[in-house]
């Protein structure tokens, strides 16, 4: 174990409050730090401004460290191929119908789905264009509920799990369940097609498809992450 990883196991037990709680206190802090960051300080904005100036922006929301090469690459954490870290919640920093197309790859279930979600879907139709396509990927909920359903173990097995052999963070199938929908507090709902079709209708946003892994209205979409494709349900919709 590493002096930070001691550190942190230090931390953990001495706060007062639940790991999970503690967890979504630091994400929280770091969004706060992001936005203040943005709005006080001007080499930020600046930096901002040279990556959202533009008239045709291919849009990565959420990347993490899988940003792609000429995509205006967005996520919280500082990492490898982030153009730019920025609270993307309940803004973005674009002109209206400037974005050619939006990439949000297991990035939409860590959205509240009252108090996030409807404004990040909302700021998405703003900024892009007419006929630009948003592709959101999510876990695939139906997926795991059929699978624990049936208690089907090539259907476990399709989505990486041997049920007979589970790895040693999981004790029973619903723990797996839990990992994914749950994800110790950090995903807030789980989606099937008919739920994310109904919220993306309700936003305004036509041409609904559930589509699947590397399948795109838009050939330029179609980059999806491999880690993701056993068990994610993929939907492109349309401005």
């Amino acid at each position: 174990m590493t002096v930070k990883q001691k550190i942190g196991k230090l931390i953990t037990k001495m706060s007062p409050v639940s790991p999970e709680s503690l967890t979504i206190l630091r994400t929280e802090f770091r969004a706060f730090r992001s936005r203040v960051n943005y709005r006080l300080n001007p080499f930020k904005r600046l930096n901002v401004a040279k990556y959202s100036a533009g008239e045709n922006i291919s849009l990565n929301v959420g990347c993490g460290p899988f940003g792609h090469d000429g995509w205006v690459n967005v996520d919280l954490m500082n990492l490898n191929n982030v153009s730019f870290t920025f609270d993307s919640r309940k803004h973005l920093p674009f002109k209206n119908s400037t974005v050619d197309r939006i990439r949000v790859e297991h990035f939409f279930e860590h959205l509240d789905k009252i108090s996030e979600a409807p404004f990040f879907l909302d700021e998405c139709k703003r900024v892009m264009k007419d006929g630009a396509v948003l592709r959101i990927a999510v876990p695939d909920a139906e997926m795991f509920i059929e699978a624990y359903s049936k208690n089907d173990k090539s259907l476990w097995k399709a989505l990486g799990y041997d049920i007979e052999a589970l790895p040693g963070n999981f004790d029973t199938k619903i723990a797996i369940l839990n990992h994914i929908f749950r994800q110790d507090g950090e995903h807030k709902y789980a989606y099937d097609f008919e739920a994310l079709n109904y919220f993306l209708a309700k936003h305004g946003f036509k041409n609904i498809t559930r589509q699947r892994y590397r399948e795109s209205l838009d050939e330029q979409l179609i980059d999806d992450q491999e880690n993701h494709s056993n068990h994610s349900l993929y939907v492109d919709c349309m401005k």
